[in-house]
């Protein structure tokens, strides 16, 4: 007999199908009854929802099989569900899945397979596991000056390197050294790990102290995200809030989630009036930031004209979908673009050797690659994202596609190893967050750029664990753990400061 969890999984999983396909019904009402998408979009959400049957809790072993398959449907699907209730026609015919949508299900399916073997193969009972641990302090002193030394180098990189976006702001670049130039990118790198170690610390203790210092933190990321017109910097903060809090308590915080809802339904038509009538007029950041009171008013202004009409900016589903990029590079590859045969992906290869031993590392510039095989820009320096999804199709085809994604099925399963629901610890939560971060949110980018910095990063984590994290001691205990377990197994005498390093 299925165990009452699984029962209950699947009884939530056909509840969760029938509700979607009564949606999907009122759609065919508003647009056409024989709609071709609805295919696509029964069997994608099937795929998709299917987490929900072994969830084991918000922050267990499928946790992060969740998140893909949330974002993967919000990528492929989501606006597709739209466009039928507007009525809007992607141009498909008959009932039968497009070649595109073939591959979009198929890889899918690869993905969820090779996910859930690597689980069970990985830790096949879910056996606890005592880990070391970072203490308070190290989580906030460390995180403060990681945040602060990453938006330091975020403001001097765009303030005074990279002023604008247009190639006369990029000057800057050929003025600094290789050093200089490693250094700044390593901390902006460096400035989310800073505050996810900030927002662990203040979570840890319920500090309100900290919970001011987090919000005035936030304050001034908006503010720079805003300015030098980057949307993800502004919502990394409370993204990041939601994200650990779910992870280490093992539910979703309700008022944060509002929070960043409304922030997001305020602030993303601002952000396209900044985009248009500022960034997109070539204006310094140096000069926004001068004049930040009449820009505002000035961008306020706009945001109604740039935000509707004809010609109105993207949407944020419409931003957020990849599915029109595979597309592009399927029915590309069939009139006659070649396949790369795996050039895009050479840059994996040299992540850990840094351009200071070998100055001449060949880039890849994936982005504006795509924007010149396909004939998408005037400009050859635009950069178009072809999502990780059409890069393994533009390399292998279909064997690109099935192979690639039961690659990243199999690594974010061996990562789930390292959930939070079974030991709480700052290391865990850093491998889950790079690895949500990289992986899945930048599923819609380039594959080397995203898992160059995930393997780095990782490598990073490991140091800093060696470093930081130490024998669990009261007042620090795990979530799956209960305090007389706790206590019965703390040493009498607290653990040194690099207990890792005297292993």
């Amino acid at each position: 007999m299925l165990a009452a969890p699984r029962k209950h999984g699947i009884a939530l999983y056909l509840l969760l199908n029938v509700a979607f396909f009564l949606v999907l019904a009122c759609g065919c009402g508003i647009g056409e009854p024989q709609d071709p998408r609805l295919l696509y979009l029964i069997v994608l959400f099937a795929l998709c929802s299917s987490c929900v049957i072994d969830n084991d809790g918000l922050n267990g072993r499928y946790a992060l099989l969740a998140i893909f398959l949330g974002t993967y449907f919000l990528y492929f699907g989501v606006q597709d569900v739209t466009n039928l209730f507007t009525g809007l026609s992607d141009g498909a015919v008959g009932s039968q899945l497009s070649v595109s949508e073939q591959i979009i299900l198929a890889g899918l399916i690869c993905m969820i397979v090779a996910y859930r073997i690597a689980v069970s193969v990985a830790n096949p009972a879910g056996r606890i596991r005592r880990s070391n641990d970072w203490s308070v302090r190290s989580s906030l002193s460390v995180g403060t000056a990681l945040w602060a030394l990453g938006i330091a180098a975020t403001y001097y990189w765009y303030f005074f390197v990279v002023t604008d976006k247009t190639l006369e702001g990029t000057k800057g670049l050929a003025q600094l050294s290789e050093w200089t130039t490693s250094g700044l990118i390593l901390g902006q790198m460096l400035e989310p790990i800073g505050l996810l170690l900030i927002v662990y610390a203040w979570r840890s203790t319920g500090s309100k102290p900290l919970l001011a210092l987090l919000l005035a933190i936030l304050v001034v990321q908006s503010l720079c995200g805003f300015v030098i017109d980057i949307k993800g910097m502004a919502l990394i903060g409370g993204t990041l809030v939601i994200v650990t809090v779910t992870q280490m308590d093992g539910r979703i915080p309700k008022a944060w989630v509002f929070g960043v809802a409304i922030f997001i339904y305020t602030a993303f038509p601002v952000f396209q009036a900044y985009r248009a009538v500022v960034t997109g007029n070539g204006v310094a950041r140096t000069e926004v930031l001068a004049n930040l009171g009449k820009t505002i008013d000035k961008v306020l202004e706009a945001k109604e004209r740039v935000n509707s009409g004809h010609d109105r900016a993207q949407t944020l589903f419409e931003r957020l979908s990849l599915k029109a990029s595979v597309e592009m590079i399927v029915n590309g590859t069939e009139k006659g673009v070649p396949f790369q045969e795996g050039y895009t992906l050479t840059p994996i290869l040299a992540a850990f050797i840094p351009r200071l031993i070998w100055p001449d590392k060949p880039d890849v510039p994936t982005g504006r690659l795509v924007n010149k095989a396909f004939l998408l820009g005037e400009q050859e320096e635009t950069y178009i994202s072809p999502s990780h999804l059409g890069e393994m199709y533009w390399n292998f085809g279909w064997a690109g596609v099935l192979v690639g994604m039961t690659v990243v099925g199999a690594l974010c399963g061996i990562v789930a190893r390292f959930n939070l629901g079974e030991c709480r610890t700052v290391t865990r939560l850093l491998i889950f967050i790079v690895t949500v971060n990289q992986v899945i949110h930048g599923f819609e980018s380039s594959i080397a750029a995203c898992y160059v910095i995930w393997m780095r990063s990782l490598a990073a984590i490991g140091i800093l664990h060696l470093v930081f994290a130490r024998a669990p001691v009261t007042g620090r205990l795990p979530a799956s753990r209960t305090r007389e377990e706790s206590a019965a197994d703390t040493p009498p005498r607290r653990a040194p400061l690099f207990a890792n390093l005297l292993r």
